[in-house]
Order: C-alpha cells, then sequence, then structure tokens
C-alpha cells in the first residue's frame, strides 16, 4: 500500500516558516586560516538582525531640524551583533589573535590558549576586517546550517 501523502495546510507551512526563523541555530565552524582553530557561530536570521537593529537604535535631539529623530547607534549594533552570532571558541591561541591583528605586543607564548570572552570577540570582529568578513559570511549563509535542523529533528525523534 502506498503511502499516502499529507495534505499541505498552508497555516501550517507559515508557523513551521515562522518558528524556523525565530529559532536559534549554532554551529562550529573551523577558521580557515588557522587550522585547529573552531568558532561556534549562530545563523544571522533576517529575524535575528532586525531584532539587534531594533534594539540598537537610539532617540537624538537634531539642533539643524529641531526635531527629534531616530538613529543606529552602529558601536552598540555591532557589539550585540557580535555577541549574538560568536557564542564560543576553542583551540584560539594568542599566536592565532596576532595573526588576526597584527601589531599585538603583550610578553605571552603564542601557544597561550584564549578562553572565550564577549569582550575579545567583539574587539577581534571590530579591529579586522577579514574576521568580521568570514564571521558575517559564514553566518549569514543558509546552506552552512541547513542541515542542523534535520540533524536536531532527528536526534529529538531518538529520544523516544
Amino acid at each position: 500500500m502506498a503511502e499516502q501523502e499529507k495534505s499541505l495546510e498552508m497555516s501550517e507551512l507559515v508557523a513551521d516558516i515562522q518558528k524556523a526563523g525565530e529559532s536559534e541555530l549554532v554551529v562550529e565552524f573551523e577558521y580557515p586560516y588557522s587550522p585547529g582553530v573552531y568558532f561556534q557561530l549562530a545563523f544571522a536570521s533576517r529575524y535575528m538582525l532586525r531584532r539587534l537593529g531594533d534594539g540598537a537604535r537610539e532617540q537624538f535631539f537634531n539642533t539643524r531640524t529641531r526635531q527629534s529623530e531616530e538613529r543606529l547607534n552602529t558601536r552598540k549594533f555591532d557589539q550585540a551583533t557580535s555577541r549574538e552570532l560568536i557564542r564560543g571558541w576553542r583551540g584560539l591561541t594568542y599566536g592565532v589573535i596576532k595573526k588576526i591583528v597584527p601589531g599585538l605586543t603583550l610578553d605571552i607564548p603564542d601557544s597561550t590558549e584564549i578562553p572565550f570572552d564577549d569582550k575579545v570577540a567583539y574587539e577581534l570582529q571590530d579591529k579586522s576586517l577579514d574576521f568580521q568578513v568570514w564571521v558575517t559570511q559564514t553566518a549569514m549563509n543558509p546552506e552552512n546550517f541547513a542541515k542542523i535542523g534535520e540533524k536536531k529533528k532527528e536526534q529529538y525523534e531518538n529520544l523516544s
């Protein structure tokens, strides 16, 4: 007996799209310029970026127009984006950070492992365009996160 296809309800599809768009997907990626260094990155969905942008808006008084206006506080947006996208790392050493941000001067061994810290993550993104571009492009590419939803569903189904 052939399997019957489940009929597609548009309301179910819309609800599923909304749920997926608002869900948080985090995947670990190897940093391509330093083998053995891994960053846990969250998918930068439009929903997430809109929420971060809304949170970084502020009111100011424009003395020229004598009107209250709204603008994006780019520093606040960059800090929130860094905090939301970079969720952790492993294998990151001072030597790797020196490659990401040339000119560092601390007198510590290159092999010193750096524990995850939101402020360090922000400064890496803020001071290195290459690193910021890699994080952003990786986090915004849905193909990098497409399989994770299937894996989570499979893991959930295997719990029973």
